[in-house]
């Protein structure tokens, strides 16, 4: 009636191997089809859509990428870039919105634990600490120092293996030196992608004593000389025999096995928030005031807006540290 011959595009055939990130839909439903945490459990919804990211990144630096083009925009985070990657069309978008809908987006955190459960654990590694005599088990104190770093520290597993053992202990010296033991500034090294790949320290104030009775300055000291008769004396405080960097998963052996004597439900418990999950509940139920958690965890929140591409020195932050520590160590002094 209007002369209008075609007013609909053709709906096909599209050319052969033309799969339009089809290819890529089924990989991640295959993904979601693997054994997950839990019996007879399948993997979630957040570790399935990870593999995505394989795609970006192969795609990325490949010829097929659609060659090295760029949008160029104002602002600090404007910049866009062209790409072919299927993972990135319509058709994926759109497969991904409906199999997170269909699937469900369902998040299974670690169970906090308990201050019983703490210091239930630590009189356990204490009582093993002593019967080991003069030949100290350093596994088993690299267990107990991981899981008091994750409790009063408020780190995840995978952030407290990166501690370094060089700025450790010269922060414990000084504060022997002046006779002072009310905290130690936990160094943390790391690499972040929000810092483009740049290493940054961050001190975590702990305090040395908590009001629950937890000697943490004295187990650190313990930690040390453990270390060193190991014949560890720089770099990575948590590793392996080879001497590559521990991963957390390492102590699950030694801690779990605890949560079994103890009769704690450990199938609901794990390494990497379990004790951030403790630090962030105990202290709010200790009524810490809301700027005091906000200073303690400002580690966090530097690394993951990665303005600087500088990082301080080590004694610049040492001195930033011991102006403040006094105030920093109140949430783990609450614990």
């Amino acid at each position: 009636m209007l002369g209008v011959l075609k007013p609909f595009p053709k709906l096909g055939p599209f050319l052969k191997y033309a799969h339009m990130g089809m290819q890529q839909a089924m990989m991640v439903i295959m993904r979601s089809q693997e054994p997950g945490k839990g019996k007879n459990g399948k993997a979630k919804y957040g570790t399935s859509r990870k593999i995505r990211s394989t795609f970006m990144v192969l795609w990325d630096v490949s010829p097929e990428s659609g060659g090295d083009i760029a949008f160029s925009a104002s602002g600090k985070s404007g910049r866009m870039v062209a790409t072919c990657n299927p993972s990135k069309g319509r058709l994926y978008h759109f497969f991904a919105k409906g199999w997170r809908a269909r699937m469900g987006d369902i998040v299974s955190q670690d169970r906090a634990f308990t201050i019983d459960v703490v210091l239930k654990l630590l009189s356990m590694f204490e009582l093993e600490y002593q019967e080991k005599g003069g030949n100290r088990d350093v596994h088993s104190l690299c267990s107990c120092m991981f899981l008091l770093l994750t409790c009063l520290g408020g780190t995840r597993g995978y952030e407290a293996v990166w501690t370094d053992l060089s700025a450790l202990e010269f922060d414990v010296n000084y504060c022997e030196a002046l006779n002072d033991f009310s905290a130690i500034a936990w160094p943390i090294v790391i690499r972040f992608k929000s810092h483009h790949g740049i290493a940054g320290c961050y001190m975590i104030p702990i305090a040395g004593t908590t009001d629950s009775g937890i000697p943490f300055f004295k187990w650190t000291q313990r930690f040390i000389i453990a270390l060193h008769r190991a014949g560890i004396h720089e770099r990575r405080a948590f590793q392996r025999r080879d001497g590559s960097r521990a991963k957390a998963n390492d102590y699950k052996d030694n801690i779990f096995s605890k949560l079994k004597v103890i009769q704690a439900i450990w199938d609901d418990y794990g390494l990497q928030r379990s004790g951030c999950r403790f630090f962030t509940h105990h202290i709010l139920n200790m009524e810490v005031l809301p700027h005091l958690i906000e200073l303690q965890a400002r580690w966090q929140t530097n690394r993951a807006n990665g303005e600087r591409t500088v990082q301080q020195t080590m004694i610049h932050m040492y001195s930033d540290i011991r102006n403040m520590k006094n105030t920093l160590k109140k949430p783990s002094q609450a614990c």
